[in-house]
């Protein structure tokens, strides 16, 4: 996604208390998926103060850590920079990076260009969001489904080959929050034409892993159980993972972070969901929210330590089964915690947890 577009995303994200934020309806969370974390009031300390468990990551830790700086040029080295600079201020390198192309129209992310170039000459797990096909061009869910556009996917495919992003194991994250769109055809419309676009792409650039996306919640717009005809099947999915930040309800209120965690179609009920499919768990975008907008009162919770203490205590709980992790550090929407920082609080909380 483009800097601008990404900015219209989280305005429509955050002006808006969708239902694909706030869960409402029923999900069986995995019994032995449970955070050290719950109530919103923790110390900031793991129990006995046992260090974060490691791994063979540049950062050190057990799962992939990350960030993304989604209002800075990703065509420039100024995004890699800012990677980076936050993997020394926050004492642990950074293993991947989020990011988002132009998606416009097709030759934006299927063709070569800067932005896969530049991404591709560093060192970061790479994490790109792409649309199934570009909105506004007159293209459909159906035209997808009958392999229309599978000569544009094979362009792509050839790209992430010569580039090198193939052979690096980059992650594509494919229509990411699909609950979140009415655009993208009914829940199995979208699965099927998920497959087509796997398959096309894999038979030329088979080192691409694809992580199939919710959001947190909840959407009236693949409302309850319905997301899980989204589903494409094991064949055609590496990672499940899930959009999630501290809203709809935030930590800060009574039993905030219990809902974000056992509430319907929260963050156990998908961890779960990953594991009975035998997939490792991602959480792409999480981070704090601020909104003013009076319809959002009580719904975000702003600068919140708290929350920055819940989800590294569930990253840690279920470090074996995380793919990765990263924040999402972006100004426009007041939750960046490092260049700017702006939530300060948090940004010390989140400081001395990843630096442990």
């Amino acid at each position: 996604m483009s800097t601008e577009s990404t900015k219209a995303k989280k305005a429509v994200k955050k002006a808006t208390p969708k239902a694909g934020a706030k869960p409402k309806s029923k999900g069986t969370p995995s019994a032995n998926a449970s955070s050290t974390g719950g109530t919103g009031g923790n110390t900031g300390t793991l129990p006995g103060n046992d260090p974060a468990p490691s791994g063979n990551n540049a950062s050190g830790l057990a799962w992939e850590s990350g960030v993304s700086y989604p209002a800075i040029d990703a065509y420039s080295d100024d995004a890699a920079n800012a990677t980076d600079a936050f993997g020394s201020w926050r004492g642990r390198p950074v293993d991947v990076a989020v990011a988002w192309p132009e998606i416009g129209s097709w030759s934006e992310f299927t063709e070569p260009n800067a932005f896969y170039s530049t991404w591709a000459s560093t060192s970061f797990t790479k994490v790109f969001a792409l649309p199934p096909y570009p909105s506004g061009i007159g293209d459909t869910i159906q035209g997808c489904i009958d392999g229309d556009y599978n000569q544009d996917w094979q362009t792509f495919a050839q790209t992430m080959e010569s580039s090198g992003l193939a052979g690096q194991g980059t992650i594509i994250r494919l229509g990411w929050e699909m609950n979140q769109h009415t655009d993208w055809g009914t829940p199995s419309q979208f699965a099927a034409c998920w497959r087509d676009i796997v398959s096309t792409v894999s038979a030329i650039a088979p080192g691409l892993q694809w992580d199939w996306n919710v959001n947190r919640g909840n959407s009236g717009d693949m409302p309850g159980s319905s997301i899980l005809s989204a589903y494409p099947g094991n064949a055609y999915v590496n990672i499940i993972g899930v959009d999630s930040y501290d809203m709809w309800p935030p930590v800060d209120t009574s039993g905030g972070w219990q809902q974000q965690l056992n509430g319907p179609y929260g963050l156990n009920y998908w961890l779960s969901f990953a594991e009975s499919n035998g997939k490792k768990f991602s959480v792409p975008e999480w981070g704090l929210t601020q909104n003013t907008d009076p319809a959002w009162d009580g719904h975000s919770g702003g600068d919140d330590p708290a929350y920055i203490q819940d989800m590294w205590n569930f990253f840690v709980a279920n470090s074996g089964n995380i793919a990765f992790e990263s924040y999402f550090d972006y100004p426009g929407d007041e939750n960046s915690l490092y260049n700017p920082s702006q939530d300060p609080n948090s940004a010390a909380e989140y400081q001395s947890l990843w630096n442990r």
